[in-house]
């Protein structure tokens, strides 16, 4: 069986202190003008530094505000149009959230983030 087969198709799971288990964690947000913006992430309850994450993209659970941000700058046509786009943007976000969830509560992914990531999501090295 070659590498390719044993990857799978989509996996999550909780993020975890690596220090004491927990799942409880706060976010940092770091915003530097020109960069990506940066999210730390700490443990709530040991207080050490867990993981830190680079953004492409950022959606709230306001996803019309979130889509909106992202189309200021297109000039869309029709007002249907932009409604259409907006109201499936909020259910694609929906949808994929609660698939996420499902995914942890059925089976969560026993390998730590960086495992998955290099194991199964990774761009293949030559």
């Amino acid at each position: 069986m070659d590498n390719e087969e044993k990857m799978t198709p989509e996996s999550a799971r909780l993020e975890h202190c690596p220090h004491c288990g927990s799942v409880e964690t706060k976010n940092f947000v770091y915003f530097r003008r020109g960069e990506k913006i940066r999210v730390y992430n700490e443990c709530a309850r040991c207080g050490r530094f867990v993981s830190r994450y680079t953004l492409a993209g950022y959606t709230s659970d306001k996803t019309y505000e979130s889509l909106l941000a992202r189309i200021r700058e297109w000039r869309l046509a029709s007002g249907k149009r932009t409604l259409g786009i907006v109201e499936a943007f909020g259910d694609d976000v929906q949808q994929e959230y609660e698939r996420v969830r499902e995914l942890v509560d059925r089976q969560e992914d026993p390998r730590k983030i960086e495992e998955i990531i290099s194991e199964d999501f990774s761009a293949p090295r030559e």
